[in-house]
């Protein structure tokens, strides 16, 4: 398991995440990329903000924030 992987498990593994959007063993994804795909927005919030931190080039805060808040806005 990759570094990054670990790191978003740790996340959407969190009582409050987990409660709050009623989130299942099974809507977890094992790896960041397929939480890049998923349907829930918070796990493909989560899963970029992770690979834009942790991934193999990361992006600026300015960049990830953007990113971040135009998808949010989008599944609304």
């Amino acid at each position: 398991m990759a570094r990054k992987d670990g790191i978003l498990k740790s996340f959407l593994n969190h009582e409050l995440l987990t409660t709050k959007y009623e989130l299942q063993d099974s809507d977890i994804p094992g790896t960041v990329r397929e939480a890049l795909n998923s349907d829930k927005p918070i796990i493909k919030a989560i899963a970029l903000i992770v690979e834009g931190l942790d991934g193999t080039s990361p992006i600026t805060d300015a960049v990830l924030r953007q990113q971040v808040t135009q998808l949010l806005n989008e599944a609304i």
